[in-house]
């Protein structure tokens, strides 16, 4: 079975090529895979680690929506190209496709679209892997089963060390499909119809995805593979984009109970909650206001808590506005 490791990119050069090293180091997959980079759009020179891999045509036939005209630039080679080679495979299939910024639903439909292996394997640009990482997710499925593997994800704040984490509470996922670290047959994700496209911003895409695979059959089991994902926590945060991120989040989760309206997903998402933003709304006024006017602030513990809750709601808000 060969395999298709998917990763959408945006604006995380400096990582990206960390990340990619790791996959330099993989053991135990006789060399069976293939790295497909879909770059949405960045801004920071992404493209140009990729410069000397071979430029390829794409007809847009290929693409499952080609009425989308929404690739610029699609190179294949040999990731030792692009890297300084040491103790690593000898010759690892890479693609890299730059689309238009569109999405991580519109990244990671491409991805798959364009991979040539029976098994996808879903991670992110700035998740490390262990070195038989691709070989685990490659034997725990076999060539017609009805998986989804989940593996461990472990959030690190050490980029030099990241493999020195611990598993703790912080690292809990029950998610059905957790795009960080998953693995299913590509065909499913096709009969699936793919990830919903109109999740434009931050947030669920992938757990909407999970729905359709769990209503097609396939059953999500959790493995010891493990990613380590470079999330560190701060003290001194930018406001303005941890609210953005949360008021996001919010927004598209009305979406996704609009279009599962299931009661895990309503109990999940908090979408029809009235008690707790009522009690969020009590403790943190005036307190976001203040916050968002500076560049930088001091939020940890219940104080962080609270000003993520409070932009998560008000994205419920807008949220109801737009789809309800």
């Amino acid at each position: 079975m060969k395999a298709s490791v998917v990763i959408p990119t945006y604006n995380r050069k400096d990582i990206l090529v960390k990340v990619l090293v790791e996959f330099l180091k993989q053991r135990g997959t006789n060399e069976n895979f293939e790295l497909v980079i879909v770059d949405d759009g960045s801004s920071d020179g992404t493209k140009d680690l990729f410069s000397k891999l071979q430029n390829i045509a794409i007809e847009e036939t290929k693409l499952r929506k080609n009425h989308r005209e929404i690739i610029n630039e699609t190179r294949i080679g040999n990731l030792n190209q692009i890297l300084s080679s040491g103790n690593y495979l000898e010759n690892p299939e890479i693609k890299y496709i730059r689309i238009e910024k569109s999405g991580r639903s519109v990244a990671r439909n491409v991805g798959v679209e364009f991979s040539e292996g029976e098994l996808i394997i879903f991670s992110d640009d700035d998740i490390f892997v262990e070195k038989n990482y691709i070989g685990k997710h490659i034997q725990a499925h076999h060539a017609d089963d009805m998986l989804v593997i989940m593996g461990r994800v472990i959030n690190i704040d050490d980029l030099n060390n990241p493999f020195s984490a611990k598993w703790k509470l912080r690292d809990i996922n029950t998610a059905f499909l957790a795009t960080g670290n998953a693995s299913v047959l590509k065909e499913y994700i096709e009969k699936a119809g793919g990830f919903d496209e109109n999740y434009k911003i931050y947030g669920w895409e992938d757990f909407d995805l999970g729905v359709h695979l769990n209503e097609m059959g396939l059953k999500s089991v959790k493995k010891p593979i493990y990613g380590y994902h470079y999330n560190p926590i701060s003290d001194c945060i930018d406001p303005v984009a941890l609210y953005n991120k949360e008021k996001e989040r919010g927004v598209t989760a009305v979406y996704f109970y609009v279009n599962h309206p299931l009661p895990w997903v309503k109990r999940f998402t908090l979408v029809e909650s009235r008690f707790l933003p009522f009690i969020i709304n009590i403790f943190t006024k005036g307190m976001v206001q203040k916050y968002l006017k500076k560049n930088r602030v001091k939020l940890r513990g219940l104080k962080r808590l609270l000003f993520r809750y409070s932009a998560y709601f008000e994205g419920i808000r807008e949220g109801k506005r737009i789809y309800e």
